[in-house]
């Protein structure tokens, strides 16, 4: 996870279920907190994680923009994004 101020924090989920390819609700309410304008999510290198349907309900009902890509494609625009000043959160899947 990264927050808007920079920080890189573990996924608390990958304690419990190491290569845990679901994206919950609860990770995306701990990145709305931070009050991103958009919240990123990289689904992997080869896509094979995914953002849960109560995330995606959390996020349309919060007004939060939330981009889901391939992880390579999250990274270049997290950083294009941050490079215009935006405040923007992330979660990037790295394996798979």
């Amino acid at each position: 996870m990264v927050l808007p101020d920079g920080t890189v924090k573990e996924r608390e989920a990958s304690k419990v279920v190491f290569g845990s390819h679901a994206i919950r609700k609860g990770e995306i309410e701990e990145l709305a907190k931070t009050k991103p304008e958009t919240v990123i999510v990289g689904t992997g290198t080869s896509g094979m994680a995914a953002v849960s349907q109560d995330a995606q309900v959390y996020a349309r009902e919060a007004n939060l923009g939330l981009m889901v890509l391939p992880s390579s494609e999250a990274i270049e625009k997290l950083n294009q994004l941050m490079d215009e000043g935006k405040r923007i959160a992330a979660l990037i899947h790295i394996t798979c």
